[in-house]
């Protein structure tokens, strides 16, 4: 299968390192605005041939599947050119910013008979995976709440959300440079608890000098099949990307920056010694997921975009008629109207 890039950024070539890992599909074409950019990256990744205009890329290559990885504001006007020109499309978080859009690309995508998803890529990481399995064979009870939580210092120095030369496009979006971050958080928990009925948000901006609008948000979510707790943090450190699971049964606590799942589980023998045992085990999940991710590095596999590989495997499987779906229409939907609402309440606190 031939597959192409729109956006030869920062995040195309996590796309295309995975491409390069799948062999039946060949890296066709590359295209991005800036000729630089798209020659430097085609070279990269094996010469091919580079372009600066995507609909003279679509019609000379003609590809099976096309990855948008461009700007949000981008999103939906390179989608529809791309189904339009007969191929699967795997569009980057967010797909759009204006729910209407979503409804029409998948309109489009169904009478063209192509795939089309948005990027969920931590939920192949193999920790979600694992906690999604206990859950499917109710190992872990019935799911009571979820809380995802990211902590990364876009507010500092060097952070390329916040240089005054080169805007970053997300800083356009409802919720600013977090709009970048919000999908993340809301399908985790939609995985878990599925979709919201009602939320509460705080904004804040607790450095008033940077350019951002907000630096901080909370959110609780009252959901289908239990409660979310989302949060973002410019400020909080070390970095932390978490994922938390409380069940009937047991909870789990997972890192989509490191191969980590730590579980604590009703334990028999007396109580009182059941803290110790799930302390102990907890320690050990720890130890073992910091050295994981320290193998990871050194052998230079995939670390926190472990996902992404799978999910562009899963996705070039169901274009080719294999396999179903990896992200079903309905989670895409149920996602955005999710990210909708919370960017709604911005600044009412």
């Amino acid at each position: 299968m031939k597959a192409t890039i729109i956006g030869a950024g920062a995040i195309a070539r996590e796309h295309l390192a995975s491409l390069a890992d799948l062999p039946h599909v060949e890296i066709a074409g590359i295209c991005d605005l800036s000729p630089v950019m798209a020659e430097t990256t085609a070279r990269e990744f094996g010469g091919v041939p580079w372009f600066t205009d995507h609909r003279k890329m679509l019609d000379e290559v003609r590809p099976d599947a096309v990855h948008v990885t461009t700007p949000p504001q981008t999103h939906f006007r390179l989608a529809m050119d791309a189904l339009d020109a007969g191929a699967h499309v795997l569009v980057e978080k967010p797909i759009t910013h204006e729910h209407d859009e979503i409804a029409k690309l998948f309109e489009h995508a169904n009478s063209k008979g192509r795939v089309l998803i948005e990027d969920h890529n931590y939920m192949f990481n193999q920790p979600v995976q694992e906690l999604l399995r206990l859950v499917e064979t109710g190992e872990l009870g019935e799911v009571t709440h979820v809380e995802v939580a990211i902590a990364l210092g876009i507010a500092g120095d060097g952070s390329r959300y916040t240089d005054p030369n080169l805007p970053h496009p997300c800083l356009k979006l409802p919720g600013g440079a977090i709009a970048d971050f919000l999908t993340h958080l809301a399908y985790l928990a939609w995985l878990f608890v599925g979709p919201h009925r009602s939320l509460r948000t705080v904004w804040k901006k607790r450095d008033a000098t940077t350019t951002l609008p907000s630096d901080e948000v909370r959110a609780l979510v009252d959901a289908e099949r239990g409660t979310a707790l989302l949060s973002f943090s410019a400020h909080a450190q070390p970095d932390l990307f978490s994922l938390r699971v409380f069940g009937t049964k047991l909870r789990a606590q997972a890192s989509l920056f490191d191969p980590l799942l730590a579980i604590e589980r009703l334990r028999g023998g007396p109580r009182p010694l059941m803290p110790v045992a799930n302390g102990l085990a907890v320690a050990k999940a720890f130890g073992q997921g910091g050295l994981g991710g320290l193998w990871r590095k050194l052998s230079g596999r995939p670390m926190s975009y472990e996902g992404l590989f799978e999910l562009v495997a899963r996705f070039y499987s169901a274009a080719a008629g294999e396999g179903s779906t990896p992200v079903p229409q309905r989670q895409i939907e149920e996602v955005n109207r999710l990210v909708a609402d919370l960017t709604k309440e911005e600044f009412s606190f």
